[in-house]
This record gives structure tokens, sequence and C-alpha cells, in this order.
């Protein structure tokens, strides 16, 4: 059995002991914690477009602009398309009554003939085209201008001041009797006006 002395010894022992391994114990270097990975706004984006939602959103949004898109370019088209088809039908109406004018007009002998012969510049004879029968040749070739460019334009241009010409010319008849014979002269300028709208119109 220890005596009184001995297990105050050995408890001072122990006290050391605890002491010292109090002391090393905080002289440790503490572990690092682990530091928690950054996520960037790029990394969270894409995770998220990765998700079924985000998948959902992107698909949504994909097909919804490539329909809009789609669509814009089907209703360009057939604008474009229709304004071919206008243009085609304008140029040839605008033909056939230059080519009926140039036709009557060298039979022409009297006032009367030639009023006939002009009859072209205000409407069509023939209905070809029914829309554009009572159509004046003015305002056919108003119809086409804007969808012309460059030099087909200004011939167009051209084409429309000559046919404002031709109106005053048929205005001008139509003041005189219709038995009155034809000049040659008036016969020659009718006849070289409608040749430069005819020479303006095929080269287009």
């Amino acid at each position: 059995m220890l005596t009184e002395e001995e297990a105050k010894r050995i408890a001072a022992e122990e006290r050391y002991r605890h002491e010292i391994r109090k002391s090393l114990a905080g002289a440790e270097t503490p572990a690092t914690a682990p530091v928690p990975e950054k996520h960037g706004f790029g990394k969270k984006l894409f995770e998220f477009l990765n998700s079924s939602v985000g998948m959902w959103l992107l698909s949504s949004v994909v097909l919804t602009g490539g329909a809009a898109m789609l669509q814009q370019i089907q209703h360009n088209h057939e604008i474009a398309q229709k304004n071919r088809q206008d243009l085609t039908s304008h140029k040839f109406e605008i033909q056939h009554r230059l080519d009926s004018m140039t036709f009557l007009l060298r039979r022409a002998k009297t006032v009367g003939e030639a009023k006939n012969a002009l009859n072209g510049v205000f409407k069509s004879s023939i209905p070809l085209t029914p829309e554009l029968q009572n159509r004046s040749l003015a305002s056919l070739y108003m119809s086409i201008q804007p969808l012309l460019a460059g030099t087909e334009k200004q011939k167009t241009t051209e084409a429309f001041e000559l046919v404002k010409q031709l109106e005053e010319s048929e205005l001008l008849l139509q003041a005189q009797p219709d038995d009155k014979p034809l000049g040659s002269g008036e016969l020659a300028k009718l006849t070289k006006v409608i040749a430069a709208i005819q020479k303006l119109h095929f080269t287009q």
C-alpha cells in the first residue's frame, strides 16, 4: 500500500504529464479546414441548363425563336413572290397596251381613230388582267416603281413622264372633231412618244 508521500508524488507526476500534453497540444498547428469551392456564374448557369428545368426552358426558347424565325422567312418569301408576280403582270399589261396603241396609230387617218388608239393610255380595250383593265398607264408605272431599283427605276420614271405627255396629247385630240384628218406631224409626234416609252420598257 502506497504511503501518503508516494501518493502525493504520483499525483504531482500525473499533473506534470497533463500540463506537458496540454502545452504540446496548444503548440501544434491546427489542421486547415477545407476551403469551400467557389462556383462562378458560368458554372451555375451550366449546371442549371443541364437540369431538367433548364433543358425544358432552353428547348422552349429555341423552339419559340426558331418558329418565329421560320415564320418571318416564310412571310418575306411570300411578299417577294407576290412582288414578282405583280411586277410581271404590270409589265405585261403595259407592253400589251403600247403594242395595241402602236398598231392602231399606224392605221389612223382621222382624229377619231387616233383617239381610239390612245384609249390604251387610260384603260385596256382587251381585259388581259381584269384587275388592271381600268388602270391608267401612269398608275401602272407608279405601281411598279417601288419594286425596281437602280437604272430600272430611273427608266420607269422617264417612261412615266412620257406617259403624261401622251395623256396631254389625248386631251388635245378630244377638243377636235372625230372626222378631222389626222395631220402627219401630229401622228409622227404620237408615234415617237410611244416608241420612246417602248424602248424604255423593253430595256428594263
